[in-house]
């Protein structure tokens, strides 16, 4: 059964699809940083914006990196880790495994013409290796909430909607980096615009994943599988209830929805610059990673029911049968 080390490996895939998904769609429609020889050469001299957006790439692809080695301490072997890319048939392991490494190549590569002067690369290749990295970051999100769905003897990651929570918790996670990140470069105006708009879609985002994680609930609860109803119990007062309750929904869902929402009246610095308060939206960001975290928890914990996932329903209440006549 999964262990923390691919919990960690599902919410850090998480964090840096999502991160790369926002830092390059932030640059592609905001920020729109000169590369080439017209580019500047010393980070520090950049525009706030584009060390903002640089800041996000480099996080990101810290992520994938902790997240590749997360899941090679679990594999536990070299051949383990090398099947995953040569081994046939292919499977969707092989698939995510070539994702999860051309996203992190390609976010490296994104990070470093920031932080490095490039002049062999322009403008234009910039942008479609954005437009790449926006692609294979979508294939990691979607691989990273099909991965469970994988293992057909737990009935609960089944769920048609354990993949579509992990999709928008990732996007989420996105939202989260650059409100993060903007608290270190408050006063500038497209910085302003960013988190703005970061903090817009991720109030639409996060209130979807509350309706996600409603109807998640109730299929757990409505289910009348007894590995399901384990999970469910799990859920509701078990093993999983803390990470599910403050984790996902407190962090991840109600703090953050109010916090934005809140914002979203304000919608000024205290400086007079039109955007939200920076401190509030970090925060808001943090607990959103905490959240994402808190759910891939409460999953991965509450479909750990071995035992009666694998019976049906008619067998399990046989049994039960036969042991209270016994008794």
């Amino acid at each position: 059964m999964f262990g923390e080390l691919v919990i960690a490996y599902l919410f850090l895939a998480g964090v840096g699809a999502g991160g790369t998904v926002a830092a390059s769609l932030a640059d592609l429609f905001v920020v729109r940083e000169p590369f080439g020889a017209g580019a500047e050469p010393d980070v520090a001299q950049k525009a706030p914006a584009e060390r903002l957006v640089a800041l996000v790439f480099v996080v990101s692809c810290g992520a994938m990196v902790l997240g590749a080695v997360c899941l090679a301490l679990d594999l536990g072997r070299l051949d383990r880790l090398l099947a995953l890319f040569l081994a046939p048939p292919t499977t969707l392991m092989n698939l995510g495994a070539w994702a999860v490494t051309l996203l992190t190549v390609a976010t490296a590569a994104l990070a470093l013409m920031r932080v490095l002067y490039v002049p062999g690369f322009g403008r234009g290749a910039v942008v479609a290796l954005e437009a790449a990295a926006i692609v294979l970051a979508v294939a990691v999100a979607v691989y990273a909430g099909l991965l469970l769905r994988t293992l057909t003897g737990v009935r609960l990651w089944s769920s048609a909607w354990v993949p579509v929570l992990f999709v928008l918790s990732a996007a989420s996670c996105g939202c989260a980096l650059v409100l993060a990140a903007a608290l270190f470069f408050r006063g500038d105006r497209t910085v302003a615009l960013l988190t703005s708009r970061a903090a817009r879609v991720d109030a639409a985002i996060v209130a979807l994943e509350a309706v996600a994680g409603a109807l998640f609930l109730a299929f757990v609860l409505g289910s009348d599988h007894p590995g399901v109803q384990a999970s469910g119990a799990s859920l509701m007062e078990g093993a999983a209830a803390l990470p599910w309750w403050v984790g996902f929904v407190a962090c991840g869902i109600v703090v953050p929805l109010v916090v934005e929402a809140v914002c979203l009246v304000r919608d000024r610095w205290q400086t007079g610059t039109r955007s939200f308060p920076a401190v509030a939206l970090a925060l808001s960001g943090v607990l959103v990673l905490v959240g994402a975290l808190g759910l891939r928890a409460a999953v991965v914990d509450a479909g750990a029911q071995r035992d009666l996932e694998l019976q049906e329903p008619r067998v399990a209440l046989e049994r039960e049968d036969v042991t209270a006549w016994s008794n």
